[in-house]
């Protein structure tokens, strides 16, 4: 019973760490660009959708990815929602991705700090 009770406080102690994390991060819009060669490069590499798919439910599993999808008509462009202490760590969660390890990602990628006014209450 006291190992019940135990696991319980804990549970508790870390959702509530989790939230004050949360509202210590920013919000940064990814706005992903691909090089042109990437079309030729996920065909000659089927796993690297595979390991960009992992990546993605591993950060979002860990509370750091909040949304992401290709833009329409699909172009190599898309978004990432992303939450981070800051930009410099911001960067360093992109350069975690397989699109970026790969050389995937083009130059006109940005990361911008992203101030949700309305609608932030559902990323918490």
């Amino acid at each position: 019973m006291d190992r019940d009770v135990s696991l319980n406080v804990s549970a508790f102690i870390d959702s509530k760490i989790k939230s004050i994390l949360k509202l210590m991060t920013k919000l940064f819009a990814v706005i992903v660009a691909t090089v042109p060669e990437y079309y030729d490069y996920k065909k000659q590499h089927p796993e690297h959708d595979q390991n960009q798919l992992a990546w993605f439910q591993e950060q979002y599993h860990n509370g750091v990815l909040l949304c992401c999808g290709p833009f329409v008509p699909h172009d190599g462009t898309g978004l990432w929602i992303i939450q981070a202490e800051n930009l410099e760590s911001a960067i360093k969660i992109v350069n975690s991705s397989p699109r970026a390890k790969d050389g995937m990602l083009a130059e006109a990628a940005r990361i911008v700090e992203w101030n949700a006014h309305i609608g932030r209450d559902r990323f918490n």
